[in-house]
């Protein structure tokens, strides 16, 4: 395909398509971050307060409301958090971040192997694989939470990092 067309060209699209993938890596790595942040913190408080509950359900002044706390905490940890899905949101984030750290890597070994060799159609077979496992990546069917702030924050960053046009896609 190369051959067809000017190497330009297709190294502009590598780039557009490195960029999108680092930008999407990115994204998910600090989505993933703060999930896996909440979930520790979520988690630890309530292992703390049902620590506490079990404590005071052992002394005799507060037994009834130590038993509260600790069956509170249970609950919530059993049966609340699974039903907003939230280990299946916190391992989709990792999931995610892995499949485009996996794709921006596809691409930078392309570039690297491009400024080496002049292998065109070795190029070309390992930029179309890429570009599979992206339209794979996109078109997965997690549920995930989204943020327009951070994914337009990230954008930004990249583009200027690639020095690209914010308005080209």
């Amino acid at each position: 395909m190369i051959q067809n067309m000017n190497q330009e060209p297709f190294l502009s699209e590598l780039k557009q398509s490195c960029c999108t993938a680092d930008w999407q890596m990115r994204y998910y790595q600090a989505l993933a971050r703060r999930f896996n942040r909440i979930d520790y913190w979520v988690k630890s408080l309530l292992g703390l307060f049902a620590i506490c509950g079990a404590v005071l359900a052992g002394t005799p002044d507060y037994r009834l409301l130590g038993a509260y706390i600790a069956g509170g905490c249970a609950f919530l940890l059993a049966n609340v958090l699974p039903i907003f899905k939230w280990d299946t949101i916190v391992s989709g984030l990792r999931a995610e971040e892995q499949d485009w750290t996996r794709i921006f890597q596809g691409y930078e070994e392309i570039i690297s192997f491009n400024q080496i060799s002049n292998r065109e159609e070795m190029l070309v077979q390992e930029f179309q694989r890429i570009k599979e496992l992206q339209k794979a990546a996109t078109l997965n069917d997690r549920i995930l939470p989204k943020s327009q702030k951070l994914l337009d924050k990230y954008e930004s960053k990249v583009r200027e990092f690639y020095n690209l046009d914010p308005n080209n896609d």
